[in-house]
Formats: structure tokens, C-alpha cells, sequence
């Protein structure tokens, strides 16, 4: 049976947590760990699985593994951020490096993770998809970018930094060409204004429209962020 469902599940529930506490990441090894995490809580992704590789010579006996890796690879020098493996494969791996003849298994499932840390999003966003597209049978890329500036709605600052932000983030998700195996979420959050209420503390990427969603309405942005993986 699928876990495509408690997969879309487990990513929501990060990445709700991840808006309504957005210190909770400094980079995007904190995200990827927030997202392991929520995978890993799934039953049949919690649990480790036999490989063919032998405890020893002679042993009957055979190391096991997960099916949830960091940084997995996804063949020419490529790393994909978070693999999910098929259960039948991992028979199939010979070696200690997680691998079947020298080759890595191609993922049931990807994800590649962006931060507002990514020097060059159109570039890094480009690369992804690629490596998503060539590399699994599902993938997801997830970006989230977290708006630090204390600048109040109104002044030149804040007009510079939501030209920034536009140019830099928001265009580049409205013009990228995607797949249909590949699910894009793409969040904005604005956390450090320095005025007392604000409209559009988060936005999230719907079809090609960034809607505002109030970062206190849980059960929105859940809906949300479904209604995108589906």
C-alpha cells in the first residue's frame, strides 16, 4: 500500500510547525531534521528493513537499514537531501555504502529542501528539479523563506526588501516549468516586523498564486499545504 498519504501528512505537519515557530530552524540542515523527524514517526518508515549484506563470512545473519537516509546519493557526485527507500530494493543492497552492483537504489520517494540561506534560488531550485526528475519516482521540493527584517509596512526599507523578496523568491516559483511527479511547496514567513499587527505574516505558493494565510489558523494552512501535494 502507498504512504504517499502519511508522507503528504508527516511534510505538513512539519512545515505547520516550522511557520508557527520559525525559529525553530537556523538553517536548512534544522529544516531537514524537522522533516526526518515527522517521517520518521510514520509506522513503516520507522522500523529497519534486511539488506543482502552479511555480518560476516559464513553468517547467516544480515545487517539491516533504514528506509529514510540524509544525503543519500543520487548518482554523477549528486546528494539528494532526504531519500524515502522501496522495502523490496533494500534485499537487493550488497554493499555497506547502500548500494546494489555499485549503483544507489532510485528512491520511492525525494525531497530537496531551500532556505532563505540559498545564494542563487533560480539556480538552486533548477538543480533540484533536475535531480528530482532523474532520480525518483515522487519527489518534492520544499523551500521556505524566512523574512528577518524589522522594517515597518510603509517605508522605503520594507518597499526595498518586499522588491527582494519578489525578485529573488516569489517570481522564480511563478515562472519554473514543473513535472507532475514532483509536488512544489513553497512558503514566505515574515517574522521580525517591528509594528504591532500585520497582514501577510505567511504566504504559501498555490498554483501559481502566493495566497496569505493567518499563521494562527492551523487547520488552513494544513489544508493548504494539502490541497498543493495532492
Amino acid at each position: 500500500m502507498s504512504i504517499k498519504k502519511d508522507l503528504d501528512k508527516a511534510i505538513t505537519e512539519s512545515i505547520v510547525k516550522i511557520i508557527q515557530e520559525p525559529l525553530i530552524y537556523f538553517s536548512e540542515a534544522d529544516v531537514q531534521q524537522q522533516l526526518c523527524d515527522s517521517i520518521k514517526s510514520i509506522f513503516s518508515l520507522s522500523r529497519l528493513y534486511p539488506t543482502s549484506v552479511k555480518r560476516g563470512k559464513g553468517s547467516k545473519s544480515v545487517y539491516k537499514t533504514s528506509l529514510v537516509h540524509r544525503e543519500y546519493g543520487g548518482g554523477k557526485g549528486r546528494r539528494i537531501d532526504i531519500v524515502i527507500l522501496d522495502k523490496k530494493d533494500l534485499l537487493e543492497i550488497d554493499s555497506p555504502n547502500l548500494t546494489k552492483k555499485g549503483r544507489y537504489l532510485k528512491p520511492k520517494f525525494a525531497i530537496e529542501v531551500g532556505t532563505e540561506k540559498t545564494k542563487d534560488t533560480r539556480t538552486h531550485i533548477k538543480r533540484d528539479l533536475e535531480k528530482l526528475k532523474k532520480s525518483t519516482n515522487k519527489g518534492y521540493l520544499i523551500h521556505i523563506y524566512k523574512d528577518i527584517t524589522r522594517a515597518k509596512s510603509g517605508t522605503l526599507s520594507r518597499q526595498k526588501t518586499e522588491e527582494k523578496i519578489k525578485n529573488n523568491f516569489k517570481d522564480i516559483f511563478s515562472t519554473i516549468a514543473v513535472e507532475g511527479k514532483i509536488n512544489v511547496i513553497a512558503v514566505l514567513i515574515r517574522t521580525y516586523r517591528n509594528q504591532a499587527r500585520m497582514r501577510g505574516k505567511c504566504e504559501i505558493f498555490n498554483n501559481g498564486i502566493w495566497e496569505k494565510i493567518n499563521v494562527n489558523d492551523k487547520k488552513k494552512i494544513e489544508s493548504k499545504l494539502m490541497g498543493v501535494m495532492n
